[in-house]
């Protein structure tokens, strides 16, 4: 119609473009216009034909098309069409294909339904239920085709890939692309819809799709996607699965950003895809931004076993790795995927950077890359607790099929791995790993561990072999916690290993021949060590066409040994068990493998030098001698032998001697024998009472009889011996062992008690466990114990056992419970016992008269069980009354053996409690008092819970450490998880108290904790007698606290307390040594002191196991010593130092490294010290005030720093000689200081001497200083005022006369002071005194003089020196003469006193009174005492450099120092 009506129109546009030309004149005009006027009626006949053709030619049309549109809902036009349209796709493509009917709606809808479309295989490619297709007509006019809705409801979509590896859809994309070219529109989808799709890709089913997205550009080479929605449901164990993400691309790439998958509401994967040749799967590219990757066990086992439409099950390591994410690149084709990126799990990170390629199936995976970590949990990955923490680099190149690993090769540094607690670092590994080969080495540099291991191990093929070789090198097994025992072990070795094989798996042993070979082995433990040069085993096998031949050899520094003969190792187990079976065939069962032939070989080992190793690995165990053992098998001729000596050995404090072993079959019985001398352990109870024990032992056995015999017998003073025989027979009953033993009568001696062991018989039944016990006794002259019945698991069946006037201290004397208790009284009874074997239940009584615990009388006792059917119970009652009936104690229980329950409810009433000592000797002594209270404790297995109330009543313990006794009437509080005392008052035997509060508190009485603390106010904390070696002693009064807390492994004792008035404490340093002699002072050596000290200061030492850690204790000590203490310091017998001060004292005390340390000062404030000169006399030297003694660290080197004086009254006649007219006073005999000034360590003491006239004028001091002007004469002076009491006279003075009569005279008095003083002492340690007697002169000038001196101290606080005698002169007009101070301390640490005195006065004193008085108060404190102290050693630093002074060397190693003090 179209090309019809073109010429029409083209006639008219020319009329039109001829009628629009311009006029050429104007006549030419007018004769147009004249023209139109004639032809306007013909012009609109023309138009009125021309629209009425028009609306015919439409209205055929609109005719045409309606017939159209109504032909095409005629379902024959419908079938016409659909058939035209499949038709030509089936020849168009080479497929099926198939319409069922269309439904068209005018302009903008069609739809088909049931479309079918096959792939060029036949086999089905899609099936759409029905499509629905909404489209705008008009888009046409502009060259597009626009799909406004494409809907495919219930979609089915088989995509299968073909043997080139193309799609089955291929086709269709290349026809695409073919008639890309001439397709002349623009393609665009608004909306497309897939409704309950089902896809399926190869063995990958998707059960349910639902899709909606929208392709604004579809063409060839374009394609652009906007996604709405999707929903993905497999319907495979209900797996359900969805993603969503933004997709762009076309046919050769598909690009997916923000991509999130996720599965069973887990999102398995977020982050973006690009995917290259999507279409093809031997070009397709993947390059993926993992954001996240997660999976864990469940989801990727659920998964797997979805893709594979079969159950997978994961390792376990798998599901040990916990929740895993990856963040990395996933690049490359589907057989070979890069990885680069971090792994996350459960037990650590992993860096990753390799290949990997997984097949289609997910079964085979191979990777070929780096892998490493910091810190990964390798232990909780392979299910290892000994394992810990790992970080590695390795290169990896491995191969997993269907789960298991078929091949790796690694090259692993491994940084440090966890095993066993310890920290292995620099480890090299480098091997290749097969099923059933591997081949590497392995290398550790570690501190505690030196070992290279390389070689091959290959059982691939038929014939297997073993190639390794390792050295080992300060291999310390300990530190690595591979072993309990042995903390100081050291190994080293190197070991050479080559084995070969072949045959059948039960053959391999059979055939194996090779070596191993230790090279050099180093034993070291501690600082012993021992060298094992070989170790060598030999293998040799010969095969032949029945056993083959072997030979086993061992050769070594300790062992040589040889097994040899013609025999197989794999059925040497059963020529052992047919040996057996043919003599007790009821017991052991004939072996069920069957032997072709017969074993036949011998042996024999012989042991040498072993000392040396059992001490180097301290195996508790001594072999002094040479063990051998040798026998032999021959099933040819039935027979064995067996032979072994040991003529001595020593382990766990047994000692055996002439151990002979013998097992034989002669006689057509299977003998066996054994001899020993036992030399049993005297601190075990039993062998302490059994004493050297001959012990044979023989048992024969043949045709099911089994006897057995025992014989002891012993050569002591107190007899033990005798024969025990037992004769047995075995039988079958219900297939099972039967046994008659017949207990034959027997007599035997304990510990010089004959008891005898009546007949009778025992019969076990092992099918049903029954045994019949039929009149069993042992019996003594006046004990006897019986025992009859049934023992089974039947509730009715029962032992009876009858006790009579049974000793049971003297059977647990047999026993360690000896050790733990002592029970007085001989037990009288019967009991029956039922469900031995199953759940014991009891019925008993016991009576026990006089009944004591421990040594201490309790009462009667009284105890019964009865049996509680109803409640499967045994009821327990019990009693103690004493001699007035008064019940003391009383028990009540139960115990419920199903559930192993048990409870005691324990009531006391006056118990004598002194039973305890037996349980606390050491702790405690002699306590006394009674006890009441009620105790409740219950027990399940192994729980035990005690809870109550005990009451101590006039209670009274003394702790034998400190000498002490405590009083006390107060309660301890018990529960299930604690001991309270809870402020519990305290006395000493002066009523001064203290309190004691705390708990112990404990988990089933283990793992015990304390808190306890102790207040004393005053008291009396150590009261020890004087003894000879006792290091210190005394009484002591004390105020302070004690707290001790810690655990059983760890304890710490705080001490803070302070001296009391009346304190006396002696510290013995002459205990530790004895005295160095010829010495003015008596020094001891330090060398034992302190191990004294420590053995008195640590707790009792239990034997220690290896395997446990000693327990620590920490003892602190700080103490304030008051100036009411009166301190003696004993250096000999009789020297020593003794006076009152105050200071503040630190001692430390640590265990089990037996550290002690002191540090302080102690200011002596008044006192004396004892001074030996030559041990001929002995002086006591008056401290001065201020003196000190320091500690700085080791409690026996404390540094001195003492002034003390010796106060005698010397004439100075004796000092002038024949010039003694020229003194300035007419007191011949003038009161005189000796004084001394020890500095240093008290062991090593510097001593300076001086001499003092303490109440002579200036004149006369400045006459006896020009005479002793020299160190020399210094020394003279003093030895003779402390040995003779008067001075020495110079040579060129002397007049000879009467020297040695007064020298004599001198030297008796002092001795006879020195006695009476000794006995005064004995007395009194208030009073001291001396005598002298002196004679002077001759003629008118003679004198004697007549002296005594005194020092009262009848109180801390009040001292009184003096002095008094008779001089008889002619020239002296003051025949007697004394001094007298009295000082008393007005303040305890003596800064405050009052002082008296009276003296008398010299000739030449400018006072007219015979004697002169004075009376006051004085104030004394100390300032800079530290630097005062640095001064003064620096000072005596320089005397030792010999800077200031010159020495005098005594008759033993100590320096005498002196220097001259002016008089």
């Amino acid at each position: 119609m179209l090309e019809e009506n073109t010429p029409h129109i083209d006639q008219e546009n020319s009329a039109v473009n001829t009628e629009l030309q311009p006029p050429t004149s104007n006549t030419e005009q007018e004769a147009v216009a004249e023209a139109e006027e004639t032809q306007q009626p013909k012009r609109g006949a023309k138009v009125k034909k021309a629209f009425a053709i028009i609306a015919i030619v439409l209205g055929a049309l609109l005719l045409l098309f309606g017939g159209i549109i109504g032909a095409l809902h005629t379902k024959g036009v419908q079938t016409f069409i659909v058939g035209k349209v499949a038709d030509k796709l089936s020849k168009m493509w080479d497929v099926d294909a198939s319409i069922a009917s269309f439904h068209y709606r005018p302009l903008s809808h069609l739809v088909l339904d049931s479309v079918y479309l096959s792939d060029q295989q036949r086999d089905t490619l899609a099936f759409i239920e029905q499509l629905q297709l909404e489209f705008d007509p008009l888009a046409l006019l502009e060259d597009q085709i626009n799909i406004q809705r494409l809907r495919l409801q219930n979609p089915y979509v088989n995509l299968q890939s073909t043997s080139d590896s193309t799609l089955n859809i291929q086709f269709l994309l290349d026809t695409s692309k073919s008639d890309s070219a001439n397709f002349p529109f623009r393609l665009n989808i608004d909306k497309l819809e897939l409704v309950q799709t089902r896809v399926r890709y190869n063995e990958v089913l998707i059960d349910q799709l639902d899709l909606a997205l929208a392709l604004p550009v579809l063409s060839a080479d374009s394609l652009d996607v906007e996604l709405h929605s999707l929903h993905l449901r497999a319907q495979m164990d209900r797996l359900d699965a969805s993603f969503e993400a933004n997709l762009h691309g076309d046919l050769d790439s598909v690009f997916a950003q923000d991509l999130q998958l996720v599965f069973r509401d887990e999102q398995l994967f977020s982050g973006d895809i690009a995917v290259y040749y999507p279409t093809k799967l031997d070009s397709l590219y993947i390059d993926a931004d993992c954001k996240d990757l997660y999976c864990n066990n469940d989801l990727l086992q659920d998964l797997l076993s979805q893709l594979q439409m079969k159950p997978v099950k994961l390792p376990a390591m798998v599901n040990n790795l916990g929740h895993v994410h990856y963040h990395g690149d996933v690049r490359g084709r589907l057989e070979n995927l890069a990885l680069h990126g971090d792994f996350t799990t459960g037990l650590g990170a992993l860096k990753v950077n390799g290949d990997l390629h997984i097949d289609t199936t997910l079964q085979d995976i191979d990777f070929c890359g780096h892998v490493s970590t910091r810190k990964f949990q390798l232990g909780r990955l392979l299910n290892q607790s000994d394992l810990g923490m790992i970080a590695f680099q390795a290169h990896v190149d491995g191969e997993i099929d269907s789960i298991r690993l078929t091949h790796c090769i690694a090259d692993a540094d491994i940084q440090h791995i966890e095993y066993k607690g310890y920290t292995y670092k620099k480890i090299h590994l480098d091997g290749e790993l097969l099923p059933e080969e591997v081949n590497g080495s392995l290398n550790i540099d570690d501190d505690n561990i030196q070992l290279n291991i390389s070689g091959l191990a290959d059982w691939s093929e038929e014939d297997a072999r073993v190639d390794l070789t390792l050295r080992l090198a300060d291999f310390q097994p300990a530190t690595l916690n591979l072993i309990d025992q042995y903390p100081n072990l050291r190994l080293g070795a190197t070991t050479y290993i080559s084995l070969y094989t072949s045959g059948k798996a039960n053959e391999l042993l059979d055939n194996m021949t090779g070596y191993v070979i230790f090279d050099t082995l180093n034993i070291q433990n501690g600082a012993m060590q021992t060298t094992m040069e070989q170790f060598k085993l030999l293998v040799d096998s010969e095969l032949s066409d029945e056993l083959p031949i072997h030979q086993l050899r061992i050769q070594s520094d300790y062992l040589t040994a040889n097994l040899s003969g013609a025999f197989a190792y794999r059925t040497l187990p059963a020529t052992i068990q047919q040996l057996v079976h043919d003599y007790v065939p009821t017991l052991v069962d004939a072996p069920t493998a069957q032997k072709t032939n017969n074993n036949n070989l011998a042996f024999y080992a012989y042991f040498r030098d072993l000392d040396s190793l059992t001490q180097v690995l301290d195996l508790g165990i001594d072999l002094p001698s040479f063990p051998t053992i040798k026998g032999f098998i021959s099933e040819d001729n039935k027979q064995v032998g067996v032979q072994a000596y040991i003529p001595h050995i020593n382990t766990s404090g047994v000692k055996m001697e002439d151990i002979t072993i013998s097992l034989d079959n002669q006689d057509d019985a299977l003998d066996f024998s054994m001899y020993a001398l036992h030399h049993l352990p005297k601190d075990n109870p039993t062998a302490a009472k059994l004493g050297d024990i001959k012990t044979t032992i023989r048992v024969t056995a043949a045709h099911d009889e089994v006897d057995l015999s025992l014989e002891l017998g012993n050569t002591d003073s107190v007899r033990n011996e005798g024969v025990i025989s037992v004769a047995s027979k075995l039988s079958k009953y219900h297939n099972k062992p039967k046994f008659d033993i017949e207990i034959l009568p027997s007599n035997i001696i304990l510990n010089d008690s004959a008891w005898s062991i009546g007949q009778s018989t025992i019969t076990y039944t092992l099918a049903d466990q029954v045994m019949d016990i039929d009149n069993f006794s042992l019996s003594t002259d006046y004990q006897l114990i019986t025992a009859d019945g049934t023992a089974s698991k039947s509730a009715t069946d029962s032992i009876d056992v009858v006790l009579n006037n049974i000793n049971l201290d003297y059977l647990l004397s047999y026993t360690e419970a000896s050790k733990a208790i002592s029970v007085m009284g001989p037990v009288t009874g019967k009991a029956k016992v039922y469900s031995v074997f199953s759940e014991p239940m009891l019925e008993a009584q016991a009576y026990i008269p006089n009944g004591g615990l421990n040594g201490v009388y309790l009462g009667d006792v009284t105890a019964e069980a009865t049996l509680d059917r109803e409640n499967n119970s045994i009821l327990l009652y019990g009693q103690i009354v004493d001699s007035t009936q008064h019940m003391v104690a009383e028990v009540n229980g139960k115990v419920i053996p199903a559930t192993k329950w048990w409870g005691l409810d324990i009531t006391c009433d006056s118990v004598d409690i002194n039973f305890i000592d037996f349980w606390t000797q050491g702790l405690t002594a002699n306590p006394q008092g009674r006890g009441y209270g009620h105790v409740k404790v219950e027990g399940q297995k192994r729980q035990v819970w005690v809870t109550g109330r005990a009451l101590a009543k006039d209670a009274q313990i003394t702790v034998p450490q400190i000498g002490a006794t405590f009083y006390m009437t107060d309660s301890i509080f018990l529960d299930s998880t604690s001991i309270r005392f809870p402020d519990i008052t305290v006395y000493d035997q002066y009523g001064n108290s203290g309190t004691f509060s705390g708990a112990v508190n404990h988990d089933q009485f283990m793992d015990i904790t304390f808190d306890l603390r102790a207040q004393a106010n005053n008291m009396l904390v150590m009261d020890l007698p004087a003894e000879q070696q006792a290091f210190f002693y005394g009484k002591v009064f004390g105020s302070g606290d004690v707290h001790i807390y810690g655990n059983e492994m760890d304890c710490q004792i705080d001490v803070n307390a302070r001296t009391e008035a009346n304190t006396k404490f002696f510290l013995n340093i002459n205990s530790a040594s004895q005295a160095t002699s010829s010495s003015f002072i008596q020094f001891i050596e330090p060398d034992t002191t302190s191990h004294y000290l420590l053995s008195l200061l640590q707790p009792q030492k239990k034997e220690k196991k290896v395997n446990k850690p000693e327990s620590r204790m920490r003892l602190s000590l700080q103490g304030e010593v008051t100036p009411q203490a009166e301190i003696h310091i004993k250096l000999g017998a009789d020297d020593g130092i003794k006076g009152h001060g105050e200071g503040n004292l630190k001692l430390v005390y640590e265990y089990p490294s037996e550290n002690v340390q002191m540090q302080g000062a102690y200011t002596l404030h008044s006192g004396q010290f004892s001074f030996s000169v030559g041990n001929i006399v002995r002086r006591n030297f008056t401290i001065q005030e201020g003196s000190q003694i320091t500690w700085d660290s080791d409690p026996m080197a404390p540094t001195l720093d003492i002034t003390g004086y010796y106060h005698t009254t010397a004439s100075l006649r004796d000092l002038f000689g024949t010039e003694s007219s020229q003194i300035a006073t007419d007191r011949t005999s003038v009161p005189v200081n000796c004084v001394l000034h020890m500095t240093d360590e008290l062991f090593n003491p510097i001593l300076n001497f001086a001499i003092e006239l303490p109440q002579s004028d200036e004149s006369v001091q400045s006459q006896v200083r020009s005479l002793i002007n020299t160190d020399e004469m210094l020394m003279r002076q003093i030895i003779y005022l402390l040995v003779f009491n008067r001075f020495y006279t110079p040579d060129y003075l002397q007049n000879t006369q009467n020297v040695g009569l007064n020298e004599t005279y001198s030297l008796l008095s002092s001795t006879v002071t020195g006695q009476i003083n000794s006995w005064l002492n004995k007395l009194t340690d208030i009073f001291t005194m001396g005598f002298n007697f002196r004679t002077d002169g001759e003629g008118e000038t003679a004198s004697q003089e007549y002296e005594a001196n005194f020092q009262i101290h009848p109180i801390n606080q009040l001292v009184i020196n003096g002095n008094f005698g008779y001089r008889y002169n002619d020239l002296s007009n003051r025949p007697f003469f004394g001094d007298l101070d009295i000082e008393y301390l007005l303040t305890p640490n003596g800064k405050f006193r009052a002082k008296a005195y009276t003296h008398t006065v010299d000739k030449y004193s400018l006072r007219q009174a015979n004697t002169v008085q004075g009376i006051g108060f004085v104030f004394k404190h100390d300032f800079d005492v530290r630097n005062k102290n640095k001064a003064k050693k620096e000072h005596s630093s320089r005397r030792k450099r010999g800077q200031e002074t010159t020495s005098y060397e005594s008759n033993d190693s100590t320096q005498v120092q002196t220097t001259t003090i002016n008089p």
